[in-house]
């Protein structure tokens, strides 16, 4: 009996922070700004929103932006610029969904490579 509590438990903590309600009300208030996305020489950056009415993350924006400018083919490619955390659970939903499609690369990366474009 004490395994099935324990168990149910764990289970509920893991959840309940990830249903589509309860996670974008908490990605909302505490990682607004967190999840961000560049391409290698930051000519494009993108910061998913978490509001109300903002719609999921999608890379149609940056394949408009490739139309567009043509940038050179190192360029073609989004990295996020955020570390996993395993212990933050709330995100566990947007790393499964988002985060597994993009390499990390620090931000430091980014502004040298746009300190040599200028």
């Amino acid at each position: 009996m004490k395994k099935k509590t324990i168990l149910a438990l764990i289970i509920s903590i893991l959840l309940i922070p990830n249903l589509p309600f309860i996670n974008k009300f908490i990605a909302h208030r505490l990682d607004e700004g967190h999840f961000t996305y560049a391409n290698l020489d930051g000519s494009y950056v993108i910061t998913q929103d978490f509001s109300f009415k903002s719609p999921g993350f999608s890379t149609f924006g940056f394949n408009e932006f490739i139309k567009e400018t043509s940038p050179a083919k190192e360029n073609r490619k989004l990295y996020r610029l955020y570390k996993i955390n395993p212990l933050c659970l709330w995100r566990w939903k947007n790393y499964l969904v988002n985060s597994i499609h993009f390499e990390y690369m620090d931000w430091k990366v980014f502004e040298r490579n746009m300190k040599k474009k200028r």
